[in-house]
């Protein structure tokens, strides 16, 4: 099938690469596709800015829980998307900060937002030694330096963070009524996907037929992980060429698939969902980092 073509395809390619790169309580079951409220809570944070092309949400405390004894299987998901923890190289955190201080966090390539326990003394030692000064930005208290575009606002509970000059703080301090999750496509693909421990979606841009493409992690325990892609596009005429090339690849690419329910959600802005159910053998992240099959229909 065909619909929006190399923009989609190219935006596949690149949620597949933030996956790996990311990789260094438990949720409801696959089918009760509610509110998202953790996921709609963490989108609440990040401005909703139309050229926001990717945005990752992990539940970090859900996935340890689900990840011990299971950690390889879980590596792909298990990290938030950000370059702060690329731990190739020193961050401005300091040696004591760990990912695992993270409970949730929200991030794009440009900016985050994470919630957890921190030290923030102990970072704000870390952040002067590292030649950044305190200074007001935004109308905002923040943390900067004069070399480098990493932007940081520091608490015991609370990090925020924009690493781009496209991208300042107020990315992640939202005016209200203006965050993504007051997004109308951003709440569609959230009431799709349910309640999931992580979330990664993706835009592919203003012109293709298939507005918003997310794909969603759930668990009821660590051997039975569920994926649920959700695709919020233009009309029902597209809903209805992307279900059918949906339910031709679960078939023809048996037993890969088998189990999979395609459906789809009428309105202004039709949903079509995909919930793929997994076994202990299968990673999580499958969809966008091997079984690609079922992601990329939308790009043909």
């Amino acid at each position: 099938m065909r619909i929006s073509a190399r923009g989609s395809a190219m935006g596949a390619v690149a949620l597949a690469v933030a996956l790996l790169a990311s990789a260094t309580g438990c949720s409801a079951g696959p089918d009760d596709a509610d509110s998202g409220s953790g996921l709609l809570k963490g989108l609440g944070k990040l401005a909703g800015r139309t050229g926001t092309k990717q945005v990752t949400f992990v539940d970090t405390a859900d996935v340890r829980k689900l990840s011990r004894g299971e950690a390889e299987r879980f590596a792909s998901i298990s990290q938030p998307a950000s370059l702060l923890l690329d731990t190739s190289r020193p961050g401005p955190l300091g040696k004591k900060f760990r990912s695992d201080q993270i409970d949730s966090a929200v991030d794009t390539p440009e900016a985050g937002h994470w919630e957890g326990s921190f030290d923030a003394t102990a970072i704000t030692r870390s952040l002067k030694a590292e030649g950044y000064e305190r200074s007001e930005k935004d109308g905002q208290e923040v943390w900067t330096h004069p070399e480098q575009k990493v932007t940081l606002q520091v608490s015991d509970d609370e990090i925020s963070y924009s690493i781009s000059d496209s991208a300042p703080i107020s990315a992640v301090t939202p005016k209200e009524g203006s965050s993504l999750a007051d997004r109308k496509e951003f709440r569609r693909a959230a009431e799709c996907l349910g309640d999931v421990y992580r979330a990664d979606f993706n835009t592919p841009g203003s012109t293709g037929q298939v507005r918003l493409s997310a794909l969603g992690q759930q668990a009821e325990t660590a051997a039975k992980n569920t994926e649920v892609l959700c695709f919020v596009v233009e009309d029902g005429a597209t809903a209805r060429k992307l279900e059918t090339g949906l339910r031709t690849v679960v078939r023809e690419e048996s037993p890969k698939f088998d189990g999979t329910k395609v459906t789809v959600e009428k309105g202004d802005q039709p949903v079509v969902r995909a919930v793929v159910p997994d076994t202990a053998t299968q990673r999580p992240g499958r969809l966008v980092i091997s079984d690609m099959e079922l992601w990329m229909t939308a790009a043909n």
